[in-house]
This record gives structure tokens, C-alpha cells and sequence, in this order.
């Protein structure tokens, strides 16, 4: 009797972008929900930020679904000057799920501070962690 085992390799990949300028609050609001739905029923972790007008986001996976996504990612119109500085195979995920929040609100008087969201980044292993923090207080301002 043969057995085959599928062995899936898992992949991480994490980068920040510009906001189109044209989206809205609203447009922002639906990606993020759009996204965080599509990633929880695709067995895609991580997390998906948005704040003052740049996104963030981490995915992990099977390897050839987070580079298909990557790839989609990197031709979507509503975000450009994508920098990608995390794009390596994973033993296994750093997150359970999958997340996606407004950060910051530009259209209120008041900022919500990313310190609040850097526990979410303490299980990454710490080369990464350490990448994400100083991109996170980069956009942060």
C-alpha cells in the first residue's frame, strides 16, 4: 500500500505601501474586511495595517498560494511603492489567523499609537520582529 504525504512548505511575506490617494475611508474599510475574510478561509495568517495613508502587511502560508497572492498583491491600484523585506520559507506560522485594522484615523482628531500593535509581532522570530517594529515606527511618524 503507498501512501503519499503532502508535505506543505510554508512561506512568509511581509511589506509596506502607499495608499492610492483616490481611496476613501470607506474603500479602506471594505479592503480590509475583504481581505481578512479571503485570508481566514484560505488557511492565510498574519496581519494587514492600515495607518496614515500606507498599509502593512505580513501573510504566511503554503508557499506557491503566498507568492500567487504576493504577485496579485503587487499589481492591485489601490496601494503602490510596495517594499517588500520579508520573503522566506517559515517552519511554521508565527500568527493563528488572520487580522486587519485601521491603525490610524486621518479623518478624526485623534491617532491610535502603533505601540498598541506591536505585541501582535512578538511571536516572529527575532530578526523579523526587529524589521517590522522599525517599518511599523517608520510609518508611525
Amino acid at each position: 500500500m503507498k501512501i503519499n504525504i503532502l508535505i506543505m512548505k510554508r512561506h512568509v511575506i511581509s511589506y509596506v505601501s502607499s495608499a492610492n490617494p483616490n481611496l476613501s475611508k470607506e474603500d479602506v474599510a471594505d479592503l480590509l474586511e475583504q481581505v481578512n475574510n479571503f485570508n481566514n478561509s484560505h488557511d492565510i495568517t498574519g496581519v494587514l495595517l492600515y495607518a496614515e495613508t500606507n498599509f502593512f502587511q505580513l501573510i504566511e502560508g503554503d508557499e506557491d498560494e503566498i507568492k500567487n497572492l504576493y504577485s496579485h498583491i503587487e499589481n492591485d491600484s489601490r496601494h503602490s511603492n510596495i517594499i517588500k523585506f520579508v520573503d522566506k520559507p517559515i517552519e511554521r506560522p508565527a500568527f493563528d489567523g488572520y487580522i486587519s485594522r485601521f491603525v490610524t484615523d486621518a479623518s478624526k482628531s485623534y491617532d491610535v499609537n502603533l505601540e498598541a500593535y506591536m505585541n501582535l509581532f512578538e511571536v516572529l522570530e527575532p530578526s523579523s520582529r526587529k524589521s517590522v517594529e522599525r517599518v511599523l515606527q517608520a510609518i508611525a511618524g
